[in-house]
């Protein structure tokens, strides 16, 4: 009686693991229309994951839209507050690529700068009339063309830096390839800088 006691409760906490892990649908409707990325909204959903060349990039919440400003290849994974995600592909699509599409840039984008010197880049992304909770982005790109006409492949992100043009200070948060700058109050200019270092050749 004991052991099919212990047996129930096992099964009971495996299946109320199994319903606490359960997935979110994926998101459709995803599409690129110029530098504007927008997908179908979803029940049950609280926010979205913007993954770009399948690496996190950025969190929106109670938008369907996102400003796109980096070439790459972007998808959206949804999230709700309860810790669950949306899944990236039908289980019948194992094996075939995220559904994704792929923004090439923007000649006119002057809101980034590079200055790559020896195995260093840094990287300087401005962002206009940031509101509050919103973030500026300098990203490391995957590879970059040196003033001498070679070809560097980044190897990490060592560090960074945030500045406002406003008395705001701004959070600064890192990841392998970003550094991000969120101020709590509207900043009419936001910079977050990005130090990536290169594979030495």
């Amino acid at each position: 009686m004991r052991t099919l006691l212990r047996t129930l409760s096992l099964l009971t906490f495996i299946s109320a693991s199994v319903t606490a892990m359960a997935d979110l649908p994926r998101v459709t409707g995803l599409a690129l229309d110029g530098d504007q990325l927008t997908w179908g909204a979803q029940e049950g959903a609280t926010g979205y994951n913007i993954h770009l060349d399948y690496d996190y990039f950025d969190t929106v919440r109670g938008d369907t839209q996102y400003t796109v400003t980096e070439p790459g290849n972007y998808h959206v994974i949804s999230f709700n507050d309860e810790g669950e995600f949306g899944v990236t592909r039908n289980p019948d699509e194992i094996g075939q690529p995220y559904i994704s599409v792929e923004y090439t840039g923007s000649e006119t984008d002057d809101s980034i700068s590079y200055d790559g010197r020896y195995n260093v880049l840094i990287v300087t992304k401005t962002c206009k009339d940031v509101g509050p909770g919103e973030t500026c982005i300098a990203r490391c790109p995957v590879t970059y063309e040196t003033e001498f006409g070679t070809t560097r492949y980044t190897e990490y992100l060592s560090g960074g830096a945030c500045s406002t043009s406003d008395i705001v200070e701004a959070d600064a948060a890192v990841s392998p390839e970003t550094y991000r700058c969120t101020v709590p109050t509207f900043s009419g200019e936001v910079t977050a800088q990005a130090i990536c270092v290169a594979f030495r050749q």
